[in-house]
């Protein structure tokens, strides 16, 4: 395992190289991941086909007074214990991340291919879901559960103690401890799918992530700082606009400059989250992965000189 100190300097130029990388790289990540999105949809599709055909057959098994007293109750619970419900449709929703996680994991396998070997491409990421189907699904669940489960079942016991609603204090207290519970949780597990790729099962992968998360804290928990820092920078014009900072309430509402920038920023934002942010994540979690385990990384390449 590398011992090389950390320090500002070593958590940038993590995230520059890897932005550097899947800008290099962007052709190939594109082209994976609208294959992964496809497949993705196909396996979805092929789970909830037997959960449509009994959700039909409940349906028409009861009657039309059944569905319609059971809709504003359901409503009114869903906003009295918006926390609760979260965590129950995201349990119940296991095996479509089991399937996410597959294909969202053949890009780390990909990714640890240009971090390593200093190449890949699309058609890789395919062989990947073969090779390690079961484990990526597996690690997902696991993660899913580590990372929801105990938000799911405090909110399920505050709202019991509480006569069915979280409200107030209550409900700002779970919001904190749901965040820093993510945050902590997150980072442990960030290199549980590079561990994957690496050949663990999902225990053994597990065990690996949490290890690093712990004896190397300044890096693990540095990157995945970085990252969220990036993410709320990209988010904050959004966020300025919802709260009404670009708008001027009349009988015509009047959008500002500010708004039209901050809508711009918002559209380019999101079309750089997705072309190359989220791809530069897992390339810097796929590179403090082969850092922090002694693999030998590939050297950059040269830049190319034009011929005069």
């Amino acid at each position: 395992m590398s011992n090389s100190k950390t320090d500002f300097n070593t958590i940038t130029d993590d995230m520059m190289t890897s932005l550097r990388l899947a800008g290099d790289n962007f052709l190939t990540f594109f082209l994976a991941g609208l294959g992964m999105a496809a497949l993705a949809i196909l396996m979805i599709v092929a789970i909830s086909i037997p959960l449509a055909l009994a959700a039909a057959a409940i349906v028409f098994s009861m009657g039309p007074t059944f569905w319609a007293d059971l809709g504003p109750g359901m409503m009114a619970f869903a906003i009295a214990n918006p926390y609760l419900v979260v965590g129950l449709v995201a349990l119940v929703a296991l095996p479509v991340v089991g399937v996410l996680t597959t294909v969202v994991g053949a890009i780390y396998g990909i990714s640890k291919e240009v971090v390593e070997d200093g190449e890949t491409n699309a058609e890789n990421a395919f062989s990947w879901v073969k090779r390690r189907f079961l484990a990526f699904a597996g690690a997902g669940i696991i993660q899913s559960l580590i990372v929801v489960g105990p938000i799911f079942l405090l909110s399920a016991t505050i709202s019991l103690a509480l006569g069915g609603t979280v409200t107030g204090v209550y409900s700002v207290l779970l919001g904190v401890f749901a965040f820093v519970w993510v945050f902590i949780t997150e980072g442990l597990l960030s290199m549980m799918l590079p561990a994957v790729v690496d050949g663990n099962n999902p225990v053994e992968a597990l065990r690996v992530s949490v290890k690093l998360g712990i004896d190397r804290f300044d890096r693990v928990f540095g990157i995945w700082t970085a990252y969220i820092v990036l993410f709320a920078a990209m988010a904050a014009p959004a966020f300025l606009v919802a709260y009404g900072v670009g708008f001027t309430p009349g009988p015509h509402v009047a959008i500002s400059m500010v708004a039209v920038m901050a809508g711009g920023w918002t559209a380019l934002a999101g079309l750089l989250l997705v072309a190359i942010v989220l791809p530069s994540m897992i390339l810097a979690r796929a590179r403090v992965y082969a850092i922090l385990t002694g693999k030998q990384l590939a050297a950059p390449k040269a830049p190319e000189v034009p011929i005069v």
